[in-house]
C-alpha cells in the first residue's frame, strides 16, 4: 500500500510572514537531517526543493557567514517566500525558478550537502486556487509550477480510460481504479464541468464509491497530483543527475512522502552503495563511490508528529560521496 503524507496544518494563505514547520530537524542525537548530513562553517549547500524555506533556514545558519547556499523551486510562489524568508542571508544566497529534475542544465557548482524535501508546502494545500485539497472548493489544478505543463482537469479531459485507470492504480494504488476512470471519461466525454473543480472531482469520487470515498479521496488526488507534475519521472531525472555535483566527501539526503519516492530513493542510493564484484571469485573488484549515512530511513518521533502531522510520513535516506584517494 501506498503510504501517503499528511499536509502541515498551519495556515500559510494570507500570512506575510509565514510559519514553516520543516520536518526531521528535531534535537534527538542522530535523528535530525543536520546532525546526518553535518553542514559545518563555509560549505556550499544546494536545497533542491527550497519550499518555504525551513530546511534552507537551518543549513544557513551552520555553514555561517563563509557558507553558501542554491535554492531551487519549481513553484515561483513559494520560491518569493522562502527568498523572503532568507533575506537576512541575502548576499550568501542564489535562488533559481526550476524543477530539480533539470539539475543537469543548470550553471551549478560543485557541492558539500545537496538536499531535497520532496513533500508538498501548507502553501500548496491552504489555497484553495490551488487545486491541491479536495476539503475545499476550487479549480483542478495541481500544478507546483503554474507557468507551464498540463492542470489536472485538462488531464483528465485529454486521457484515455486505459491511461486513467494506470494514474489511479500505480500512483495511488486504487484497488478499483477502473471504476473512477469509467465515470471520469464518460464525464469527459460528454464535456461535463465535474471535472473543472476539486468539488466537482469529490462529487465524482463519491457517487462512485459511497461510503468508502473519505478513505479513497487522499489516494485519488495524491495519485493525480503525480500525474500532472510527473513527481516520479523528475525524481528519476534528478537522481540520475546529482553525482556529479557532489564534491568528494559531499552528503546527499533525500525526504519522501510516499512509498513510491522512497522506494525509488532507496534502491537508486543501494545500486550507488554496491561494489563491484568479479564475477568468477566474488571478490570486490571496485569498492562502491558512495557510503550510506542511513542505514534505514529516519522518520520522525512521536513528539514531532504530534506537534506537525505532516511529518508521519516523512522517511529521510542519506549517502556520502567518498573522497578520492590517489
Amino acid at each position: 500500500m501506498i503510504q501517503i503524507g499528511f499536509p502541515e496544518t498551519i495556515s500559510l494563505v494570507n500570512d506575510p510572514n509565514p510559519l514553516h514547520l520543516p520536518v526531521l530537524l528535531g534535537d534527538h542525537p542522530g535523528d535530525s537531517i543536520l546532525s546526518i548530513l553535518k553542514p559545518s562553517s563555509g560549505e556550499i549547500v544546494l536545497d533542491a526543493t527550497v519550499g518555504l524555506g525551513g530546511h534552507s533556514e537551518a543549513f544557513l545558519k551552520a555553514v555561517g557567514e563563509r557558507g553558501r547556499l542554491f535554492a531551487i523551486d519549481a513553484d515561483g510562489d513559494n520560491l518569493a517566500l522562502a527568498k523572503r524568508r532568507l533575506g537576512k542571508w541575502e548576499r550568501q544566497c542564489t535562488f533559481i525558478h526550476d524543477n530539480f529534475r533539470n539539475i543537469s542544465r543548470m550553471e551549478l557548482p560543485m557541492f558539500d550537502v545537496i538536499f531535497a524535501d520532496l513533500g508538498m508546502s501548507s502553501q500548496h494545500v491552504d489555497d484553495p486556487g490551488r487545486g491541491f485539497s479536495f476539503r475545499a472548493d476550487g479549480p483542478l489544478d495541481l500544478r507546483f509550477d503554474r507557468t507551464r505543463g498540463t492542470n489536472a482537469s485538462t488531464l483528465l479531459r485529454a486521457a484515455t480510460e486505459d491511461e486513467l485507470k494506470i494514474i489511479f492504480r500505480r500512483y495511488g494504488e486504487l484497488s478499483q481504479a477502473h471504476r473512477l476512470a469509467s465515470a471520469i471519461f464518460r464525464e469527459a466525454r460528454h464535456q461535463s464541468a465535474t471535472l473543472e473543480t476539486t468539488t466537482g472531482l469529490r462529487g465524482l469520487v463519491e457517487a462512485t464509491f459511497g461510503y468508502r470515498a473519505p478513505s479513497l479521496l487522499p489516494q485519488i488526488f495524491q495519485a493525480l497530483r503525480i500525474a500532472v507534475n510527473d513527481e516520479m519521472g523528475a525524481l528519476e531525472e534528478f537522481l540520475q543527475s546529482v553525482r556529479p555535483l557532489l564534491a568528494p566527501g559531499g552528503r546527499l539526503g533525500i525526504i519522501s512522502f510516499h512509498s513510491l519516492e522512497d522506494r525509488c530513493v532507496k534502491e537508486t542510493f543501494r545500486t550507488w552503495t554496491t561494489p563491484e564484484k568479479d564475477p568468477r571469485t566474488g571478490a570486490v573488484s571496485k569498492e562502491a563511490s558512495f557510503e550510506l549515512l542511513t542505514r534505514k530511513p529516519i522518520g520522525a518521533s512521536p513528539e514531532e508528529v504530534a506537534s506537525n502531522p505532516r511529518a508521519r510520513s516523512a522517511k529521510f535516506r542519506a549517502v556520502r560521496c567518498r573522497e578520492i584517494t590517489a
